[in-house]
């Protein structure tokens, strides 16, 4: 049988402790020699959705281990371990849980925090608080950690596309989230030789008398900030354009979004997370890997008069 999650953590570190670069293929079948697994348990799957449950362990193992920072990633999909990870393992620390990773380090606190709710504790293993919280609760604690996990392994994909791919999907995107018509050339990518540059262009009506123009910036660490904005408004400006969204993978700094509302052009900005989140609420680049319907009794069936 598998062993639970958390048993993953501690041996996917040690795995990680010779210090070589690895990708999530080489721990996977590294941890199935090293934690004795048997070909039946390897052959385990999550119920309904098919996903083979050690490699779904594993890939997990990695996001909490890096978000708390003891595994790093020098190149994309590629994963070597941190001075704080060695210096864990040199604790002599014999479990490595999610409540310890919580309580020690506050990057991964702010992982699972992430968009969470008001007033909870960021040292508070929801997975642990039966007396506090109901079922519904811990459901809604856990659909949003998949959530955050989710975004991370979006930005992750996107960043190792190109930036032309990256300027088809943000106009993808925009079409979806009912931008544009059902005439021709309603969405396109374009490019234009003004100063900052024009990545596509929304037409919002046949004749194209309404329009919205899009920059999309395929950054991974780089972070947009005034210069840019104010490059895009020249753009917006040369084409004699109201409305802009500028969308990037990574994040806009304050005074980047103090540019965008400057003056009598209406500017929204999309950072990375942004981005993600929109992808999965329009169904862009992600599948249903499981869905549960949850039901609750209907008191007025039993007592109508009481309606």
């Amino acid at each position: 049988m598998i062993p639970p999650f958390q048993n993953y953590l501690l041996p996917f570190l040690r795995f990680m402790a010779d210090g070589k670069t690895r990708k999530i293929v080489d721990v996977i079948n590294g941890l199935a020699s090293t934690m004795n697994l048997s070909e039946e348990d390897l052959s385990e799957t999550l119920d309904n959705s098919g996903k083979n449950r050690h490699a779904d362990r594993c890939s997990w193992a990695k996001t909490y281990l890096s978000k708390a920072g003891l595994i790093r990633f020098p190149k994309r999909a590629n994963f070597v371990i941190t001075a704080d990870g060695q210096k864990l393992l040199a604790s002599g620390i014999s479990e490595i849980s999610r409540r310890y990773l919580l309580e020690n380090y506050p990057s991964f606190g702010a992982f699972i925090k992430k968009k969470g709710k008001k007033g909870k504790k960021n040292n508070v293993d929801k997975t642990e608080q039966n007396e506090e919280d109901t079922p519904l609760e811990r459901m809604e604690e856990a659909y949003k950690e998949y959530t955050n996990k989710t975004i991370d392994d979006l930005l992750d994909s996107i960043k190792g596309q190109t930036p032309q791919f990256f300027e088809n999907l943000v106009v993808q995107l925009l079409v979806k989230m009912g931008y544009g018509g059902d005439f021709e050339d309603s969405a396109k990518v374009t490019q234009y030789s003004c100063d900052g540059g024009i990545d596509g262009v929304i037409k919002e009506d046949a004749l194209g008398l309404d329009r919205i123009y899009i920059q999309a910036k395929r950054w991974s660490d780089k972070v947009v900030g005034a210069p840019d904005i104010q490059q895009f408004i020249g753009a917006l400006v040369n084409v004699g354009a109201t409305k802009g969204i500028y969308i990037t993978a990574s994040h806009f700094s304050e005074a980047a979004r103090k540019a965008a509302r400057t003056g009598h052009l209406k500017i929204v900005l999309i950072d990375g997370e942004q981005l993600a989140r929109y992808m999965i609420e329009y169904g862009l680049g992600v599948i249903t890997a499981r869905s549960f319907e949850v039901k609750r009794l209907d008191f007025g069936y039993f007592h109508p008069e009481e309606e």
